[in-house]
Order: structure tokens, then C-alpha cells, then sequence
């Protein structure tokens, strides 16, 4: 008899840490200590917007998001991952591709990288968009014109 519990709790065990997966992501973006980032108000912000069980944000996550949070564009402009569905992006027209990388001045969007092609695309692309961040945060506040 207790052959046949065992595999039911491993079924739920399993269940439950899928379920919890996405949450224990989520706690990723804000370290234990910090305040979560409001992107509608951050002076800058790297919004990676991604699905679930996307191979290209899974990769970005492997190559390059460890350097790019402790890099200083990665302190100016902190990184920080949402759903395509969260409401918090739903001001962010047009996402199509997974994933894409969106870079905020104080809720307005400056520019943005449309997918992940690998570590060096990645970095050469961002190279442009913090060129853009440093413009836009030294006009007195005011975010860089919009470029879509």
C-alpha cells in the first residue's frame, strides 16, 4: 500500500516546485534587502521581457545576464525580467519576439534589442542603448526622444 503513495507524492512535489518556478524567478529581479524596481519611475531600467519556457531568455540568462548586472551599465540600468502578459508592460507597444529587451528612461522607452542572438550581438547592441541612457539622463531628467 505505501507503493502506491509514493509516486503520488513525488506527482505533487512535482506540481507544486513547477508551480513555484516562475515565482522563484520573479524573486531574481529584486535581491533580498531592495525594493522592487517600478519601471514606470526608474530613472533607467533594462525591461527583459520574455515567455515561459523561452531557449533564447534561458541562454541570455546563461551568457550574459550574470556580467550584465554587475557591469556598471547593469548598475545604471538594472535588469529587470517580466511575462509578456504582466500588466506592469502594458504601456510597452508591440512585443512580439521572445525575448525582447526593452531600455526605459523614466517610464519612456529609448530603445530596445529584439531578441537574443548570443553574447556578442547582445553586448554591441547594448553598447548603442546605454550610449542613449547616459544622453537621456544627462538632459536634466528628460528622456531621450523616442525611437521605435
Amino acid at each position: 500500500m505505501h507503493h502506491n503513495l509514493r509516486p503520488t507524492f513525488i506527482i505533487l512535489a512535482l506540481c507544486i516546485a513547477i508551480g513555484l518556478f516562475p515565482v522563484s524567478l520573479r524573486a531574481q529581479t529584486a535581491p533580498l534587502g531592495t525594493v522592487p524596481i517600478d519601471i514606470a519611475t526608474a530613472p533607467a531600467v533594462l525591461v527583459m521581457i520574455g515567455d515561459p519556457g523561452c531557449p533564447y531568455c534561458a541562454r541570455f540568462e546563461r551568457e550574459s545576464a550574470p556580467g550584465y548586472i554587475a557591469s556598471d551599465d547593469g548598475k545604471l540600468a538594472p535588469l529587470v525580467r517580466r511575462d509578456r502578459r504582466d500588466a506592469d508592460i502594458a504601456f510597452i507597444p508591440r512585443i512580439v519576439y521572445s525575448p525582447t529587451f526593452v531600455m526605459l528612461v523614466r517610464g519612456r522607452e529609448i530603445g530596445r534589442i529584439v531578441g537574443y542572438g548570443g553574447a556578442d550581438l547582445f553586448w554591441m547592441q547594448l553598447a548603442g542603448l546605454m550610449s542613449d541612457v547616459r544622453l537621456a539622463l544627462g538632459r536634466g531628467g528628460e528622456a531621450a526622444p523616442r525611437r521605435l
